[in-house]
């Protein structure tokens, strides 16, 4: 599927604005069905199954900034992300870390980053996830052989990690318009998304790891007919080889921020994302062929602070969207939910994904950070028995746990609508 230099080079603003046009255009809701070729919109479907736990993770590191190049992000502290990921963690609930932004121009170098990366949180006791981007190096754009090797290399060295926990295979692929954050936006993402998958899932089995997950995600949303024919591609391309590796498909939501682009009143935050994953699971996953052996995840979600919005109602959509997904989980086959990130690229910068995280720039936490410890251990899935060793031979890794004082009193305002009053603060190793 070609990609055009003018939707690569769309500022994001005017992506808004076209957005916001199509939002108003939207028909009213009707059942999700395969033979409604656009999936415009779908009815919160009956709740017919129990609720599953689920298993939750986030994304440590940076936010890509929206368009062709990454923004400026406030100095790091790998020590203070260790210690604030860790005072998420609950006892015997399974909390993953999502890494993004392995691309395949920074090659083999990039790899052995990522490597070091997840030898570091596996020290600390937490698992990793591996997103691996298509993003080509310069003239390797549409070489998809050369992209197989890659993905080859990539999980040959990182498979074998007990700290790894699975690969995301691509980022976005639907989405054509923000090459820095988004695969899309590149000649032959489909064929790349479709042996990639294949490969990475082969090279596991040769490691002896066949049960680590090997997916793909979306991007929520680009235009009902790029959509559609997106989903049609991919069946049309895919082989026995990916339908054998696929485990799960990907949801990246972001209500109120990229689609719809802002809150539609009356409509919550959780009912929004359950209407993503019913469309998904029953009007896009069909046109792939992709049935319930395949599981489905909120691979991104978060919701931002910056322009305005209060750090309460971060907390508020938050709560909203885990409990919704949590309750449609065994209806709809959800099986993971994956926070997007922890901390604020620039808690007062004015790009898209700036402040979305639950962590300020400065590693104070806002409201949300206590209301997702919170969910997790109250809807997460248990951990393993077997814990996460380190990573190299005769590592040793020092567990460090922050104390975490805080409060989280929950109420209701005259209209029902949940509301979040934390009182509290992250309290850190006295090395950070």
């Amino acid at each position: 599927m070609a990609r055009s230099r003018l939707a690569r080079s769309l500022p994001w603003p005017l992506l808004g604005v076209a957005l916001a046009a199509l939002a108003l255009t939207a028909t009213p809701p009707v059942a999700a069905a395969q033979g409604d070729d656009r999936c415009l919109s779908a009815d919160l479907p009956p709740v017919d199954a129990p609720a599953r736990p689920l298993r939750f993770g986030i994304t440590p590191g940076a936010a890509g900034t929206a368009g062709p190049s990454q923004g400026a992000v406030a100095p790091e502290n790998r020590t203070a992300a260790i210690a604030a990921l860790q005072g998420l963690e609950s006892p015997k609930r399974e909390l993953v870390l999502r890494l993004n932004r392995l691309f395949w121009a920074d090659g083999d170098e990039g790899i052995r980053r990522f490597a070091a990366m997840a030898d570091e949180y596996g020290r600390a006791g937490l698992a990793s996830e591996i997103q691996v981007r298509y993003h080509p190096p310069e003239g390797a754009e549409g070489d998809i052989d050369r992209w197989e090797g890659f993905v080859r290399r990539a999980v040959r060295e990182l498979g074998p990690r007990p700290a790894v926990a699975g690969f995301s295979i691509t980022n976005e692929a639907n989405f054509p318009v923000s090459p820095n954050t988004s695969d899309g936006a590149y000649d032959g993402v489909i064929d790349a998304l479709v042996r990639g998958v294949a490969v990475a899932h082969e090279e596991l089995v040769k490691l002896g790891r066949p049960d680590l997950p090997v997916g793909f995600n979306v991007a929520w949303r680009y235009t009902p007919d790029s959509d559609a024919r997106f989903w049609t591609e991919i069946g049309r391309k895919a082989t026995p080889a990916f339908r054998r590796g696929l485990g799960y498909v990907g949801l990246q939501v972001y209500p109120g921020l990229v689609w719809p682009p802002a809150e539609r009143p009356g409509v919550t935050a959780g009912e929004e994302t359950v209407e993503a994953l019913t469309l998904i699971r029953r009007c896009y996953m069909p046109k792939a062929g992709l049935g319930g052996d395949v599981d489905l995840w909120v691979s991104e979600n978060g919701y931002a602070t910056n322009q305005g919005r209060p750090e309460p109602r971060q907390a508020e959509q938050l709560d909203s969207t885990v409990r919704d997904v949590h309750r449609w989980s065994g209806t709809l086959g959800v099986t993971d939910y994956r926070y997007f990130n922890l901390r604020d690229n620039d808690s007062d910068g004015d790009d898209l994904f700036d402040a979305v995280g639950l962590l300020r720039d400065d590693y104070k936490p806002k409201p949300a950070y206590a209301v997702l410890g919170g969910l997790i251990g109250q809807l997460g899935r248990e951990a393993g028995a077997a814990p996460i060793a380190p990573a190299g031979p005769g590592s040793r890794g020092r567990r460090v746990r922050p104390r975490v004082d805080f409060r989280v009193l929950p109420r209701a305002d005259l209209r029902g609508r949940r509301r979040f009053a934390v009182r509290g603060r992250l309290l850190l190793p006295p090395a950070v």
